[in-house]
């Protein structure tokens, strides 16, 4: 995955969606106009997207999240990397993900199916199955959703992050779920916002990313301004496909998407596994830390 550049024909689209309309600038003391007016509205825009933004966080909808991670491990030559799309209810506090594990190290790969539930404050996950074995035949981990909040919040700190981005910048045209979409871009230090400061400090992913900014990605539709698409990403050089460094060796990118939009066919009300086939884990684990909620 990682950032999408935006060739140069793109900010020509962009250039006519923002504007009232598309025209030439004659000659002459006015020829500065249409320039100042391009300015003027970009920044209007850019301020109408971080309106949208509150808007969404205020009455969130049903979406689609998808998670992408990727860990190296230079000592044990290892890369872990994790896809995972599905579901994300955030009024209901439920999601539901499907995706893969996978673990590369010299000339081995294993691929292991992933499976991730939220409900009822706890996140689960399912436990490979070459490994369930050692876990007398549990097939689900689960952890607590509680210990990756924000400090006196019942949401997690990238809801603190969001609610402080107040700041971007149009970065180009874009396409959202086949329709014209603008994306916008801004930075939010995580280490700034006293809520998120002790979960911060004890989040092993913030340590292997080697950064507290947050990158964050808002795409409004070109038609009606509504938030269409939200992205943060954090760590190596904010690009999950970049490459390791000894200050970052891990990339996180959360997505959201789809918002409104009916699921096909109709998902089936997200359901707890069976107490029996879950193991309980101590703490929160990185993929609780890396979910907004």
């Amino acid at each position: 995955m990682g950032k999408r550049v935006i060739v140069a024909a793109a900010a020509v689209v962009l250039g006519c969606g923002l504007l009232t309309s598309c025209h030439s600038g004659t000659t002459g003391a006015s020829a500065t106009t249409p320039a100042a007016q391009s300015s003027d509205t970009a920044v209007v825009a850019e301020a109408k997207a971080v309106e949208a933004l509150r808007t969404w966080l205020a009455a969130p909808r049903t979406g689609t999240l998808t998670i992408s991670s990727v860990e190296a491990n230079a000592a044990h030559k290892t890369e872990v990397s994790r896809q995972l799309t599905g579901t994300l209810d955030l009024s209901a506090g439920t999601a539901s993900l499907t995706g893969t594990l996978n673990v590369l190290g010299g000339s081995s790969a294993v691929q292991d199916p992933l499976d991730v539930i939220e409900k009822d404050g706890k996140l689960y996950s399912s436990i490979p199955s070459s490994e369930q074995a050692a876990h007398g035949g549990r097939k689900w981990f689960s952890n607590e959703l509680a210990p990756a909040r924000a400090t006196g919040s019942t949401h997690s700190v990238w809801w603190s992050a969001l609610q402080a981005l107040t700041t971007v910048h149009v970065d180009g045209a874009s396409e959202v779920d086949g329709k014209s979409a603008v994306e916008y871009t801004g930075t939010v230090d995580l280490a700034t916002i006293p809520a998120a400061t002790a979960q911060v400090g004890k989040s092993a992913i913030f340590e292997k990313a080697g950064t507290t900014k947050v990158s964050v990605d808002l795409y409004t539709d070109l038609g009606t301004g509504a938030l269409v698409r939200l992205t943060y990403r954090l760590g190596l050089q904010v690009s999950v496909d970049a490459t390791p460094t000894a200050k970052s060796t891990a990339g996180y990118e959360v997505d959201l998407s789809g918002f409104g939009t009916p699921v096909k066919p109709t998902a089936s009300p997200v359901a707890a596994p069976d107490a029996g086939l879950v193991e309980t884990s101590t703490g929160s684990g990185d993929l609780c830390q890396l979910l907004l909620f």
